[in-house]
C-alpha cells in the first residue's frame, strides 16, 4: 500500500501476492544470502566467489572520507553502494554520483542483473534487474 508505485512492480506484486511468505523468503535467502546464487556484493562478481574482498576495502576507505562507517554488511554490498548514490543525488551531485558508479559498479552490476535474469524463480527478482539496470543508464555518462 503507496501512494505511488512504478510501473514495472505492478505485475511482480500480482505474482507475489499468489505466493507464500515463506517461499517469497526461501527464495530471496537462495538469491541472495550468502552462499548465494547472485550475491549482491561486488567482491564476489570481481574476485571470484571471494566476500568482503578488496573492493569492499576501497569502499571502506571512500567511505571513510565522508565520516561514513559501514556495520553489519560488507562495504560492497549493492543495497550500501545504492545509498551512497542517493546521498550524492540527495545534494544534486549527479557528477559525482556517476563517478561512483563508474568507478565501483560499472564493472560487475551487469553480471549480477544478468544472474537476477538467469535464476530468479519469481518475475519481481528478474524486473528488479531491469530496473536496476535502467536506473544505472541514468547514471552512465
Amino acid at each position: 500500500e503507496q501512494p505511488y508505485q512504478p510501473e514495472w512492480l505492478t505485475s511482480a506484486l500480482g505474482e507475489l501476492a499468489t505466493v507464500a511468505l515463506d517461499v517469497w523468503q526461501g527464495e530471496h535467502t537462495r538469491l541472495f544470502t550468502f552462499p548465494a546464487v547472485c550475491p549482491p556484493f561486488a567482491s564476489t562478481f570481481l574476485e571470484d566467489g571471494v566476500l568482503d574482498g578488496h573492493r569492499a576495502g576501497e569502499l571502506e576507505r571512500f567511505y571513510g572520507q565522508y565520516d561514513l562507517a559501514i556495520q553489519g554488511l560488507p562495504a560492497d554490498y549493492l543495497g550500501t553502494m545504492a545509498e551512497f548514490i542517493g546521498f550524492f543525488l540527495e545534494k544534486d551531485d549527479t557528477s559525482a554520483a556517476a563517478d561512483f558508479y563508474r568507478e565501483y559498479l560499472a564493472d560487475w552490476l551487469d553480471r549480477f542483473c544478468d544472474c537476477l535474469e538467469r535464476h530468479a524463480e519469481f518475475m519481481f527478482y528478474r524486473e528488479l534487474a531491469g530496473e536496476i539496470r535502467r536506473q544505472a543508464r541514468g547514471l552512465r555518462p
